[in-house]
């Protein structure tokens, strides 16, 4: 079982225990829950003769378009202006919400899954199964008992471990090497029910979470097709998940994503891709916030430098000693600067030998969750 540069590695199926109970057929109705729209199992699915008789998601917005001239006015007045530019999101490879619009299959907003009108909404599809991929509402008993066969919910990592909201998050921060995807039967408890499919992903020694969490999104799709095409067949055997592998990160707060110079500069630069495409790791020296775009970490012995002190300086770059090693900054800014104007102060802020505040506290950091 494995997946090395997104090639799908094998998928764990068996005949299903209760198979004598579950007619054999070609085709399912399925319903779908998911945010996602890089994803092309709609496709995928139609192509094995299932057919998705509604999607839905709690809305359906997208922001508005921009032409070539839009973007070029754009980009003009924010250089003006010295405003930032955009964190660069991940180029998506597939347009569901495109997809559905052509097949003409229906984009059914959700405000509330559990919602007496929307669960007799559901009853009225007379779908087989509803399959839940990225969709950020807890099913409860009657929505979960309405659908035929049941629910699958696909999890991107390897259950029992990494339950929860942000597991690529939590995987990159803990520096893991794998991570994966889990199908499993959806039962109240989250993330707990017995697993249907799962498939390895390495990940990549500089993969960030937007590059890691597309490819779980493409993953997912062959993989679900595959659960889908077996529970049609009658073939699945659903395994109980291990509770004593089992463990669960919830969503992440403001202090799990403080810079500590302390750590390792491997430590370090996790943390960076982990919020990657999505935000910048924030630092502070002398109050001034410091917002890092880009880092590299770096193996080296010990300089006598405290961790967080400056160790040399290019323009646009910094070299930041830390409790183990050395991290080269190659993209920052100076809070609340931008453009021109933030590479101009560049060159006279931040010395060589200035030193990275330890604590936090000037960042304005609040002990809420980050969503």
């Amino acid at each position: 079982m494995g997946l090395r540069d997104g090639i799908p590695g094998h998928m764990r199926m068996s005949p299903h225990p209760y198979r004598e109970a579950v007619p054999q057929v070609s085709s399912l109705r399925l319903l779908v829950l998911s945010e996602v729209d890089d994803w092309d199992f709609g496709r995928q699915i139609k192509s094995c003769g299932h057919e998705i008789v509604a999607w839905a998601r709690p809305t359906w917005k997208r922001g508005p378009k921009c032409s070539g001239l839009c973007y070029a006015v754009r980009s003009t007045i924010n250089a003006i202006l010295c405003n930032s530019k955009p964190i660069r999101p991940i180029k998506p490879s597939f347009d569901a919400w495109g997809w559905l619009d052509k097949e003409k299959i229906p984009r059914v907003p959700c405000p509330n899954v559990n919602a007496p009108t929307f669960i007799d909404y559901v009853k009225s599809l007379h779908v087989d199964l509803i399959v839940v991929f990225f969709f950020p509402q807890i099913l409860k008993a009657d929505i979960l008992q309405t659908p035929r066969l049941g629910v699958f919910n696909c999890h991107p990592s390897l259950l029992p471990r990494y339950g929860g909201p942000h597991p690529a998050f939590w995987m990159l921060k803990n520096g893991e090497s794998v991570a994966g995807l889990t199908v499993h039967v959806m039962t109240e408890k989250i993330d707990a029910g017995a697993i249907v499919a799962q498939q390895e992903l390495i990940i990549g020694e500089s993969e960030n979470a937007g590059q890691l969490t597309q490819r779980q999104h493409h993953a997912a799709a062959a993989l679900l097709t595959g659960a889908v095409n077996a529970m049609a067949q009658g073939t699945l055997d659903p395994k109980p998940q291990n509770i004593a592998e089992r463990t669960y990160f919830g969503k992440k707060k403001a202090a799990d994503i403080v810079l500590d110079w302390n750590g390792s500069a491997r430590q370090i630069a996790n943390l960076w891709r982990a919020l990657q495409p999505y935000e910048p790791l924030a630092a502070s020296l002398n109050g001034t916030t410091i917002k890092i775009y880009d880092a590299q970490p770096h193996e080296g012995s010990p300089s006598g430098r405290a961790p967080g002190e400056i160790m040399a300086k290019q323009l646009g770059k910094l070299l930041v000693q830390t409790g183990n090693g050395y991290l080269e900054i190659r993209s920052y800014e100076i809070v609340p600067y931008h453009g021109w104007l933030n590479r101009l102060l560049q060159a006279f802020l931040l010395p060589v030998g200035s030193r990275f505040d330890r604590a936090p506290s000037a960042m304005g950091l609040a002990s809420k969750a980050v969503s």
